[in-house]
């Protein structure tokens, strides 16, 4: 078993030519890594391009998926390496998250608005009026029963030979627009993976919303869908965000934004 990457929550192992394990840390929820593996076998059945998950399992006191091995480069990657190709590359975003968008999620126990709800009164930066009326607006917005990813961005489009959508931990059945706007967000204020080198980190910044601007104008002309309808999702999902481990400057710039949307709505 060779180690072959890491992240915040979980280190990727090569076990063989074909499978790859992801083994969680130790302290991690396993009830989390099991909807991963239900998610994942969900999506998969589905013709989506994602590693086939193989089998829940266990190995020296951790929790772990082995899924089947994939090759190909993160988009973020490829993004700050041709940056004169950024906007094929934002497509590429756009129609993909079009893409998962067309299937129905009727069967996905994980709900939108359920989740987002129960992120929104764990943000401990939030005022306990904040929370009640940020919530309060999500139930008059659309529901929805397609499928979200819930956490789409470039870090987690592998592209190669073929291209790959990784990490369901977050699927769910929900609205497209919130789906949209969670990835806005993300462009918007998101802070990338601490194993991002340096350089990669400067430029993806200098490019984001270039990225931004090129994804969203393609997603709406795949989707035909209005940017108002989207829009009206970025109070919620900011405030949802804000109960992830952020740096400082994001939270400062997500609370100005919801506060902001907050007061508009007043």
């Amino acid at each position: 078993m060779i180690h072959i990457g890491q992240g915040r929550t979980a280190d990727i192992y090569n076990i063989q030519e074909s499978q790859i394990l992801k083994l969680y840390k130790q302290e991690f929820p396993t009830g989390a890594i099991q909807d991963e593996f239900l998610i994942s076998r969900f999506v998969h059945s589905l013709g989506i391009r994602t590693p086939e998950p193989i089998e829940f399992t266990s190995q020296d006191n951790r929790n772990g998926i082995l899924f089947q091995k994939v090759e190909g480069e993160s988009l973020l990657k490829r993004i700050a390496k041709k940056p004169l190709f950024i906007k094929r590359y934002s497509m590429i975003v756009a129609s993909l998250h079009h893409e998962i968008h067309t299937h129905s999620a009727v069967g996905l126990l994980r709900k939108q608005k359920m989740v987002l709800t129960d992120q929104i009164m764990a943000a401990s930066l939030l005022t306990e009026d904040e929370k009640f009326r940020i919530i309060t607006y999500l139930e008059e917005l659309p529901d929805g029963n397609m499928l979200c990813h819930g956490d789409f961005h470039p870090d987690n489009i592998l592209v190669g030979e073929e291209t790959w959508i990784i990490d369901w931990m977050t699927g769910m059945a929900g609205n497209p627009s919130g789906d949209v706007a969670r990835t806005l967000v993300l462009l918007n204020f998101g802070t990338m993976p601490e194993e991002t080198p340096r350089l990669i980190k400067f430029f993806v910044n200098l490019l984001r919303k270039k990225v931004q601007r090129e994804y969203l104008s393609h997603y709406l002309k795949q989707s035909k869908q209005d940017y108002i309808e989207i829009d009206r999702w970025i109070l919620p999902v900011a405030a949802a965000r804000l109960v992830e481990w952020i740096p400082k400057e994001e939270q400062n710039q997500l609370l100005l934004e919801i506060r902001k949307r907050l007061s508009a709505i007043t």
